[in-house]
């Protein structure tokens, strides 16, 4: 018997937004670094989620930018000082 997880459609939305938010970030760090983690960098990913599945996916990206700034980043500008800080 396969388990079956069932989510409502304003979950899915959700988790979605929160994934186009993730990958938006991702991208904008590749393509525009100090774009990435700045507040305009924020509203182009939240926009984007808003845009695609409406505003429970752009609360979905919108949550992630917060969590993504409360976490230790191992990658991008402060990478190597934080790897340093986390290893002593």
């Amino acid at each position: 018997m396969a388990f079956k997880l069932k989510t409502s459609k304003t979950m899915n939305k959700i988790l979605a937004g929160a994934g186009i938010g993730a990958l938006g970030t991702v991208v904008l760090g590749a393509l525009a670094p100090s774009l990435a983690g700045s507040t305009m960098g924020k509203a182009i990913t939240s926009a984007a989620a808003f845009g695609i599945g409406g505003i429970e996916s752009a609360a979905g990206a919108i949550a992630t930018s917060f969590l993504g700034n409360s976490l230790t980043a191992f990658t991008g500008a402060n990478s190597e000082g934080n790897v340093q800080v986390e290893s002593l």
